[in-house]
């Protein structure tokens, strides 16, 4: 059923057209070497092991994937920030390549409809579609090289990816702020205050802030740090949007 020609395993994918029909528009060209990107999307849980007791799946190109993709997001963003220091670097890119935001490339380029798996994907690992990710980036490189690994993922960037809503992420939306109004030479003025509704002893705290003369952000919340995450937020968003 399998056969081997030197080190090199050959599969026989009996999907291949189906497969090639889904896989090229979420490339964006045409695969050299078509059975390495399927070996991308071969869950561990249906591997396929050879008969000399070689197991095939994409944990490895899973593992070169996630190097890769590392190094083309920090060079991504080494030019898209000149001005930014390492530890805003360093943060976007923890936020770009951290799982949680990969499954979501992953499902919205396709991943999913290529994905070979012997579990029930509603209660597998969620880190499936992520993975997958990780596998494809490592097969472009393996087949097409750095340079096309880099093309892929920047198009999935600039198509997916809300940049600007992906910085506002941070939950410290105040020392962003703050980080921001010193960068623009502006003040900014937090002005916090608790009330009491009747009948409640618990306090409610109202926090507004003010910029150039204006309210851009309002917060409430049950403690004040909470109210003014709340407002810094909101001002974010104002001054981003305009």
């Amino acid at each position: 059923m399998f056969r081997t020609i030197g080190r090199v395993v050959v599969i026989p994918f009996v999907r291949n057209r189906k497969f090639l029909r889904n896989l090229i528009p979420i490339l964006g060209f045409i695969p050299g070497r078509a059975r390495l990107y399927e070996m991308a999307f071969i869950h561990k849980s249906a591997s396929i092991v050879m008969p000399n007791g070689e197991v095939i799946n994409n944990e490895r190109l899973e593992y070169l994937g996630d190097a890769i993709l590392d190094a083309v997001v920090a060079d991504y963003l080494f030019r898209k920030f000149p001005d930014k220091d390492e530890g805003f670097l360093t943060k976007m890119r923890s936020k770009m390549v951290k799982r949680k935001h990969l499954n979501l490339l992953a499902y919205r380029i396709g991943v999913g409809k290529l994905v070979v798996s012997h579990t029930n994907l509603q209660n597998t690992s969620k880190h499936l579609y992520g993975n997958a990710f990780e596998a494809l980036t490592g097969a472009i490189y393996l087949d097409k090289g750095f340079k096309k690994a880099c093309q892929f993922v920047e198009r999935i960037i600039n198509k997916y990816v809300d940049i600007e809503k992906l910085k506002l992420s941070d939950s410290d939306y105040k020392s962003r702020l703050i980080e921001w109004a010193q960068k623009n030479k502006v003040e900014v003025i937090f002005d916090s205050h608790e009330e009491f509704h009747a009948g409640s002893k618990i306090p409610q705290f109202i926090s507004y802030i003010r910029m150039m003369n204006q309210e851009l952000g309002r917060g409430v919340g049950n403690s004040k740090k909470d109210a003014e995450q709340k407002a810094a937020k909101l001002a974010l968003e104002n001054i981003l949007h305009e």
